[in-house]
């Protein structure tokens, strides 16, 4: 029965183990099953932190009839989309395809070989205006495969046809060619975002998506395009702003939640997910730097804007790096790492609320936070009703504070605190996934640089070591995707993207404490990560063989994503992967024509983003920063300096573009103002001196 579930890696699938429900994991054996008792199969795919996940669990999966009816007409397969994230993609296309719109949870009813004949998301327990009840669905189905198989047969293959169409298609983008050069490419991405930017932040309406990745490769365009520096910043600190400022982010316990429900950032959707706060990290800590050095070039309230947008930012970056080491760092002393997230939902007199932990109600702010508000000007807070839970209220700022206005919020962000821990915490999903740690890693590794974090170093050192010891097969040259108290799921390898990710972590990280361990740790990565491409097409899949199921869903056609969504796109991140590492032999002198034949695959396989940079530049903005680096005239600077103030502002704007550094102390002038060589290959150029003369590269063309 649903004991199945109990010994799971997934705590989403723990926490269905008590149902009555006879539930399997994904795999062959539930098909097998499907298969000999001539029955369609039922997929409920979620994760641990989604609110209406749990809805769906508690109105119809604990309903006893609801499990009889399951139980007599189909073999219910349980699927957490963050262990099978190709099965979730695969079905969640053809949810689209079927409804014109997705989500979680995901109900799909398949045939026993897994072609989709009916799918939805959330079902409720009784009809609620046009959406059917789960058991009326479940009724339907089952007349259907009774009575008009045949017809559910064509119907299966003719989805299978249309999502092998759409498979094709996405790989085609990587074919996709542009004569422009990355420069010009770039400047229309500029173009487009600058004009997509709305007045309260966003490219997008409600819900707000935190568009990360767009906004690292927007920074490039404040550094290296000066006739552009003033409107790339504006818009940049609008998104910014909004972000750090409002209900995204935990002004109490650090970190951010995965989405704002409302157009002005004001009241989060309470899940909190290691991908999301490791990109916001990173993004943080380049905001910090970058933010800082415009406000030296800049003048009047737009200096004062960059300026306390780099506190911000900094303030930002501190705050996840404490949630990480405080809420997301499991408690195994032998491999710590950090899990996958936190729920949504809490306990709040005996009901699992969305948002209880961390919304206050008017009594409780009165209680605790009345003397500290007083001392506090009006226009500086904001509390915003929850729409579902109008008695509670979120807590964010609606400006910078001022610096005699920050002890204060220090100590009113104590009280709410303490209040806080008298809860019942949020759930966590203990689960830990490579290519997310790996994210964190990088992110950690670049704040220990940018923001001279040692704590951020000795966390990254943690997860790596942990996820190197516990989910690497040194025998196999495999990477388990998920381990969960201390025991690695080996049968189910690592997808591209965990691949890529955890050797950019691991280069990253090898760069911040200079242990060529972890440079040697990520080629190993990248050796198996070339097995995922297709040798006669040259295009990377996202597995290096799709289980049966999915190809059945997509008519064999192998698939890799090529936009970026939540996460950057595997195929995007394995090219930039490709190139760090080349770029990194190149700087210390180690260049081969192995390295030269990487840094030529990120080329190629990051060039669909020229194509498309000026009509989808959020959706290529990882591909994009990649033929940004790949194409610079400078890959890596050479200083005179290493430890002076100079040297190491130098230092932290090159790694926020991506550039290499390495010490040259024979450089003439060292003993002044710190000299900077430009590089390529083996090709140097003239040195210049200082900040001044590392900006104006960037403004000669010539730099990244």
């Amino acid at each position: 029965m649903a004991q199945r579930l109990a010994g799971s890696s997934s705590q989403y699938l723990r926490q269905h183990s008590h149902q009555l429900v006879d539930w399997f994991p994904y795999g062959d054996e539930a098909f097998e099953q499907a298969r000999l008792r001539d029955v369609p199969v039922m997929l409920s795919i979620g994760y641990a932190a989604c609110h209406w996940c749990h809805v769906m669990s508690h109105e119809s999966f604990d309903d006893p009839e609801i499990a009889a009816l399951l139980n007599e007409n189909f073999v219910a397969i349980k699927v957490d989309r963050e262990e099978h994230p190709l099965v979730d993609d695969t079905y969640m296309l053809a949810t689209q395809a079927l409804t014109g719109a997705g989500g979680w949870p995901m109900t799909i009813f398949a045939l026993p070989d897994g072609r989709t004949v009916h799918a939805g998301t959330y079902y409720p327990k009784t009809p609620r205006g046009k959406t059917p009840s789960f058991r009326q669905v479940l009724n339907a189905v089952h007349e259907a495969w009774e009575t008009k198989r045949a017809s559910l047969e064509e119907q299966a293959q003719m989805l299978a046809t249309h999502l092998a169409e759409l498979g094709s298609r996405q790989s085609s983008l990587l074919s996709l060619q542009s004569q422009q050069p990355a420069e010009q490419a770039f400047g229309a991405a500029l173009d487009r975002w600058v004009a997509a930017t709305k007045p309260e932040g966003g490219f997008t309406p409600a819900p707000k998506f935190p568009p990360t990745w767009a906004l690292k490769t927007l920074w490039r365009a404040v550094v290296t395009t000066p006739d552009r520096a003033a409107e790339a910043f504006a818009a940049a600190a609008t998104h910014l702003e909004a972000m750090f400022l409002g209900g995204l982010q935990d002004h109490v316990d650090g970190g951010f939640a995965r989405y704002c429900v409302d157009e002005n950032w004001s009241v989060p959707h309470f899940e909190k997910m290691l991908y999301d706060n490791a990109g916001l990290l990173s993004l943080a800590a380049r905001t910090s730097v970058l933010a800082a050095e415009f406000a030296r070039k800049s003048e009047g309230e737009i200096a004062q804007r960059a300026q306390n947008l780099a506190g911000l930012a900094q303030r930002s970056a501190q705050g996840i790096i404490d949630f990480l080491n405080e809420e997301l760092l499991t408690a195994s002393s032998a491999a710590p790492a950090f899990a996958a997230s936190l729920d949504a939902d809490s306990s709040r007199d005996g009901r699992q609320i969305e948002g209880a932990y961390y919304t206050f109600s008017r009594e409780e702010i009165a209680l605790v936070s009345d003397p500290l508000i007083q001392r506090l000007p009006k226009g500086l807070l904001r509390f915003a009703p929850v729409a579902e839970d109008p008695q509670n209220f979120c807590f964010s700022l609606l400006r910078v504070p001022e610096t005699n206005e920050i002890g204060v919020l220090h100590e009113l962000r104590d009280a709410m605190r303490t209040l806080r821990r008298s809860r019942i915490m949020p759930v966590r999903d203990e689960k830990v996934i490579a290519g997310w740690n790996g994210l964190a890693i990088e992110a950690l590794s670049e704040a220990a640089l940018l923001l001279d974090q040692p704590e951020a170093l000795a966390l990254a050192e943690k997860a790596a070591t942990s996820v190197w010891t516990m989910q690497w097969d040194e025998n196999a040259g495999r990477l388990a995707r998920v381990s969960f108290a201390n025991r690695a799921e080996h049968g189910n390898e690592g997808t591209l993207q965990d691949y890529a990710a955890l050797a950019l972590g691991f280069l990253a990280l090898g760069q911040a404490t200079g242990h060529k361990q972890w440079a040697e740790r990520a080629s190993d990565l990248l050796r198996r990560a070339a097995d995922f491409v297709d040798p006669e097409t040259g295009v990377p899949r996202d597995a290096v063989q799709a289980d049966a199921r999915i190809a059945a869903q997509r008519s064999n056609i192998a698939a890799v994503t090529v936009l970026d969504d939540a996460l950057p796109a595997s195929g995007a991140l394995y090219a930039k992967a490709l190139a760090m590492h080349a770029l990194q032999s190149m700087a210390a002198g180690d260049y081969t024509e192995a390295d030269a034949a990487d840094l030529e695959s990120a080329r190629v396989l990051s060039a669909h983003a020229l194509a498309l940079a000026s009509d989808a530049p959020t959706q290529v903005a990882t591909a994009l920063e990649v033929q940004c680096i790949v194409s610079s005239p400078v890959q890596y600077l050479a200083l005179s300096q290493w430890d002076s103030a100079e040297a190491k502002r130098v230092r932290s704007v090159a790694l926020s573009l991506g550039l290499n550094v390495r010490h040259d102390p024979s450089l003439p002038g060292a003993a002044q103002t710190v000299q900077i060589q430009p590089c390529r290959e083996e090709l140097c150029q003239m040195p210049v001196a200082g900040m001044d003369g590392l900006f104006s590269l960037f403004a000669s063309g010539k730099g990244a």
